[in-house]
């Protein structure tokens, strides 16, 4: 809780809405028949960067989401309106893998 009596949110980085995104990046490069290689020869980056914005450790900027979008063909509305009707889906309410596995429970 913020002094001021605000809430303050967690990272991004750990919360579901955050996997949800990076499977959508991951489903919009999928739809366009890009490999990981060939999306970052178009965006001018390592194959690392894609990686690991599909598996939700790199945070992308909204420049950096619109040139992803343009790359694999889509628009930066049509994902983020993918992306509020995935967050009101029940199915993907539970944090999965980007492969769609059910993620496994850290040990405690």
């Amino acid at each position: 809780m913020h002094p001021r009596g605000k809430v303050v949110a967690g990272k991004t980085l750990y919360r579901t809405e955050n996997l949800i995104f990076a499977g959508l990046l991951r489903d919009a490069r999928l739809r366009s028949k890009l490999t990981q290689m060939e999306l970052v020869e178009a965006l001018g980056m390592t194959q690392t960067y894609a990686s690991e914005a599909e598996r939700g450790i790199r945070r992308l900027d909204t420049v950096q989401v619109r040139d992803w979008c343009h790359a694999t063909g889509t628009t930066l509305p049509a994902l983020i309106k993918e992306f509020e009707r995935r967050l009101a889906d029940p199915a993907y309410a539970k944090p999965r893998e980007v492969d769609g596995r059910k993620r496994a429970a850290r040990p405690k």
